[in-house]
């Protein structure tokens, strides 16, 4: 083989590489374009915002007793697993209910303010902070 003929069959690759790249960008697209975006169809009631706030506040501590359970002495990585507990709870509710989950969210948050916060819950996360160790 010469090297004008490796040189012309690696340019093939290369060009069939990009062709393929170019496709699936395409297809990509082509299918993001074409999607349709369901939107909630409504929101919540003040009723409703006053019932998923206590609901949520009512779930609250078995939350943070399962998290504490599972990471004992890290506060940070406590209020992770608390908060991806909440936000399962809150999603299933969005779904369920059929509104936005900042609807949900905001029912949570208004609860959350509207007296005294005394422990287990919490109004503030943790610092962000890199463990000393890691497993």
């Amino acid at each position: 083989m010469t090297m004008t003929t490796t040189r012309t069959r690696w340019r093939r690759v290369a060009l069939s590489g990009w062709l393929v790249l170019a496709l699936c960008g395409g297809a990509a697209v082509t299918r993001a374009l074409a999607s349709e975006v369901r939107t909630p169809s409504r929101t919540l009631s003040a009723e409703e915002r006053i019932l998923l706030g206590r609901a949520a506040a009512q779930a609250e501590p078995h939350w943070r007793r399962r998290s504490m359970h599972s990471f004992p002495g890290d506060s940070w990585s406590q209020d992770d697993d608390f908060g991806a507990s909440e936000r399962g709870w809150v999603m299933q509710e969005a779904r369920r209910r059929d509104v936005p989950v900042t609807e949900v969210f905001d029912a949570i948050d208004t609860e959350l303010r509207s007296g005294p916060v005394t422990p287990p819950r919490k109004a503030t996360a943790s610092p962000c902070k890199p463990r000393p160790f890691y497993d």
